[in-house]
């Protein structure tokens, strides 16, 4: 008779057969995942020089299309010149100096040319030529103001602006610009500076009232300004303690007197 207490062994083996297999299936899954993952990436590294190369080809048509149409189409020609800074007469003047080839094509224009030209020409203090998309050429400049105008030999008059660039050779001098004149045949350069630096002192409501300048050889200046209805004589002497002749002058100016002589600023005299 069978003791039915006693009860059959349980198994042992299967619970770790069951877990090598889902370690099996685990581990095939990730390495199918690894597979993937690389033959993506191999596949996007094949795919990399193909992209880089049409983007090059790409841009290589883009650049020979511009080049082509800057520099052999006639879509865009230059057509037309545009002067900024001057007007008028003046303007055709910068036109006429520059002389910019029109009816080729516009990258083709030679800017550095004509901004050489009008460098040369001397009437203008800043050049600058561009290119103006579709079809203009850009003259920009600022012109010389005339400060001086001296008396060169054989009855010439040299136009000078406040750099002492004699820009223009006239035959009268320009009307308001005092007129520069030396004891000497000629008018120095040193000569030129002085009575630069010393109109370039003066308080602008004076220096407009200057109506002619003197330069002895030894370079010292005196002008002639207009007060009222009367003009009286400046003594400016030479260069140096410009503010303080300035402020002088603007002082003894309404005093009794036809000279003011601020040759030595530690004693100016009027009389």
């Amino acid at each position: 008779m069978l003791d039915r207490s006693t009860r059959a062994p349980r198994p042992t083996t299967a619970a770790p057969a069951s877990r090598t297999s889902r370690a099996s299936a685990v581990a095939g899954r990730g390495l199918a995942s690894s597979r993937r993952r690389f033959e993506r990436r191999a596949a996007a590294a094949r795919r990399r020089p193909r992209l880089l190369a049409g983007i090059g080809v790409g841009l290589l048509l883009v650049l020979g299309l511009v080049a082509w149409l800057g520099w052999f189409s006639t879509v865009l020609t230059a057509t037309t010149v545009e002067v900024r800074g001057a007007a008028g007469a003046a303007a055709a003047q910068v036109r006429q100096v520059a002389a910019v080839p029109l009816g080729g094509p516009l990258m083709r224009v030679d800017t550095d040319a004509a901004q050489e030209r009008l460098v040369a020409g001397k009437a203008w203090r800043e050049v600058s030529v561009s290119r103006s998309l579709p079809h203009t050429v850009v003259l920009e400049v600022t012109p010389r103001v005339a400060v001086l105008a001296v008396r060169a030999a054989g009855g010439r008059i040299d136009v000078v602006d406040r750099d002492g660039m004699v820009f223009a050779t006239v035959a009268a001098p320009p009307a308001g610009v005092p007129i520069v004149s030396s004891g000497a045949a000629t008018v120095t350069k040193a000569g030129v500076t002085a009575a630069l630096q010393a109109l370039g002192s003066l308080d602008p409501a004076l220096r407009r009232n200057v109506s002619g300048v003197s330069v002895s050889e030894a370079d010292q200046v005196s002008f002639r300004l207009k007060v009222k209805d009367a003009t009286k004589t400046v003594v400016w002497g030479g260069p140096g303690d410009g503010a303080t002749k300035a402020r002088l002058v603007g002082i003894l100016v309404s005093q009794p007197g036809s000279t003011i002589d601020v040759s030595v600023p530690s004693s100016p005299v009027t009389r």
